[in-house]
This record gives structure tokens, sequence and C-alpha cells, in this order.
């Protein structure tokens, strides 16, 4: 510095707590202060005269950063001073982090006559980011852990209420073909008492027992049906039909239908293609649809429910339609319906979890899911599933 004497000079590089370097415009350290040299454990001879960038890997032979993010090029490229921040290896190999200031000093002629490096030490800093980044990650991965948790609660809570409903159900539609069987158990051993069976009472028996082992596997259709829905194993993908699946759980509900009067259009593509997912849950969002459909014809006079599948054109995906002649839905619920709690039914009727369990078990197929509706005259939801692929 011209003017200033060279011990002034030196008292006051080293009286300055940042790490200052001098560079000369080939790279050279020309001068140092105290600070830099205590903070990087280094002698005076072990820097001044040598190439900046040698300095840091000469010892340890681990490379700093610098020759990658050079702020020397920077300040001739954009002539002005720059701000970087750089990773430094000092002699025991210990990794430093230091936020670093380059200022040129210019010649009359427009040429640059020397660097001032200002830097300070960020390591504290850099460290406590670290922390807290992974602080942070561990609180996502807490909450993510704990919406899973309450996602999967939701879920066995609309699948308990649909249960309930379903029970009902089937109670009716399991008590005809018990009641029948009795009814033939009760004759067959009021014949047996009689003194002699006739060869026409043998027949007669043959018929019987086709008749009760023809209701006893229908029961069990509809137990093991029933069962298949309560139960709460973990999520298990599989590849299944779309078409099977529809008549499984139209067979579970078919008490329901018929005590509401609900007339069944089926109109299924054939030979689809499989959908890879939960077949459990994809029964779930029928169910749920099947039942919403039910209860919003109540008070219709004409009672369809459609049921249709097809796949796309280029055989990735399948679609599938629940229409029915209802109520529909007001236009200013539409963009609500989805949403958890949500519900139009009276008190005590409903907690509003169907559909937004619904539209969540689609999503997590990466599935989509419409809704079209109008007031008075029916709603129509489709859902489309991305197939299988190839086995």
């Amino acid at each position: 510095m011209a003017g200033v004497p060279q011990n002034e000079f030196a008292t006051i590089l080293n009286g300055i707590r940042d790490f200052i370097l001098i560079i000369s415009p080939d790279q050279k350290i020309l001068e140092v202060n105290e600070a830099f040299l205590k903070h990087m454990q280094y002698r005076r001879e072990d820097v001044i005269g040598k190439k900046c960038y040698e300095v840091f890997q000469r010892i340890t032979r681990k490379s700093s950063n610098c020759h990658e993010r050079c702020p020397l090029d920077q300040v001739v490229k954009k002539r002005r001073h720059c701000q970087v921040e750089l990773s430094r290896v000092d002699q025991k190999g210990k990794t430093w982090y230091t936020e670093l200031t380059i200022f040129p000093i210019w010649e009359k002629k427009g040429k640059i006559l020397k660097f001032i490096e200002i830097s300070r030490d960020i390591t504290k800093r850099k460290s406590d980011e670290k922390k807290t980044r992974e602080h942070l990650q561990k609180m996502v991965e807490e909450r993510t852990r704990q919406l899973k948790e309450s996602h999967e609660q939701l879920l066995h809570q609309d699948k308990m209420a649909s249960l309930g409903k379903l029970s009902s159900s089937v109670v009716h539609e399991i008590n005809n073909p018990v009641a029948g069987i009795l009814n033939l158990v009760l004759l067959s051993k009021r014949i047996l008492k009689e003194d002699s069976i006739t060869e026409s009472e043998l027949g007669v028996f043959q018929q019987y027992l086709d008749l009760m082992e023809t209701e006893t596997r229908r029961v069990t259709r509809i137990i093991g049906n029933l069962l298949a829905f309560a139960r709460q194993s973990k999520i298990e993908v599989t590849r299944f039909d779309v078409n099977e699946l529809i008549e499984q759980t139209l067979m579970l509900n078919a008490n329901l239908l018929r005590l509401n009067k609900i007339r069944i259009i089926e109109d299924l593509e054939r030979n689809l293609p499989l959908i890879r997912g939960s077949e459990d849950q994809i029964q779930q969002v029928v169910m749920n649809l099947i039942s919403n459909a039910v209860e919003s014809m109540a008070q219709a006079q004409r009672k369809r429910l459609t049921l249709k599948t097809c796949s796309t054109p280029d055989k990735n995906a399948v679609k599938m339609q629940i229409t029915d002649t209802g109520a529909g839905i007001p236009t200013a619920y539409i963009s609500k319906i989805f949403e958890p709690f949500f519900t139009t039914k009276k008190k005590g009727k409903g907690v509003g979890l169907g559909l937004s369990v619904v539209y969540g078990i689609i999503e997590e197929h990466g599935g989509k899911m419409y809704v079209d509706s109008t007031e008075g005259q029916g709603t129509c939801f489709t859902i489309t599933l991305h197939t299988a692929g190839p086995s």
C-alpha cells in the first residue's frame, strides 16, 4: 500500500480478524495476515510466493474447490469484485468453509495490479445449517409418518362405516337361503319319521339336497366376499380384473339394491386389461360409490344404476363409470365433495369421509377421478386406472 510504511502495514493487516491474502495476477500469494496463518495452521514460508490453489492441497493432497470456482477468473471477467463460498483444507486435513470476497486493484493502464482476498470462517454456520436441514428432514419424515397413519385410520374408519351398512343388508341376503335350508331340513326329518320311504320320495330327497347345496354355496360365497372386504391386511398389490371386482361388489350389495328397487345396468367391456393395485381398496371405492348412489336415488321415481367399463384406445388404462339417476350434486358443492368431513347428509347419517377416502385411494394408485352431475337428474363418477402391463 503506497504511502504506508511496511511495519505499519503489517500491523494493520495482522490486527484484522478476517483472513486476508494479497495475490498477484499470476495467482501467487504476496502477503497474508496472522489470522489466516493461525486459522489454517500454516507458516508464512508455506504460503508466501506459492500459488494460492497449491497451498490448500500441497500438504494434505486433498483439493479445495478453488480450481472449480476460481473467484479470480470471475473478477477479471466481470471487472468488479465478487463473493463466493469455498471449501479449504488445512494441514490436518480438516475442511473449512469460507465466505470469500475478492477485490481487484487496478493499474492506471487498466491492468490488474493485484487481488485482495478477504474471507471469514463460516464452518459453524454451515454446520448449523446442516443440523437444521437434518432436523427439518426428520420433522418432515415424522410428519409424513403421522399423515400416513392418519390416512390409514381414515381408510379403516370409512371401511368400518361401509361394513356396518353392508352387514345389515347382507343379514337379509343370508337369512333367505338359511330359512329355506332350515325348512328343507325340517321337512326331511318329518319324512324320515315315517315307516317307509318310497322310491319317489328318495327322488324328492335328492332335490332337497341339491337345493340345500346350492343355497349353502350361495351363503358361503356371500360370507366370503364380506370377510374379504372386512379383512385388515396390509396393502397387497396384485393384478386383478375390474369386471370381476364389480360383479363381486354387486353380489355383496344385492339385497340393498333389491330393497331399494334399484335396476342395475351393466355395460362391461369383456377381456379388459388387468389393473395393478390393491384390489381390496378399489373394491372399497366401488362399494362407497354404489352406496352413495343408492342413497341419492331414495326419492327418485326412476332408479337406474349403470356400471360401465372400457379400455382406452392404447390399452394403457381402464375407465370405470358409475352413473345414477338420483338427486344429483348442487353446483356449489361439486368442488368440495372430495374434501375430508364435507357431507350433505343429515346429522347422524355420515361423517363425510367416503368420497375423500375414495379420491385418496385413486390418487395413490396414480389414477384420475372426475365427477359430472346435474342437480335433480343424477351423477356420474368416472375413474381411470393404469393397466398392469405385460406380466
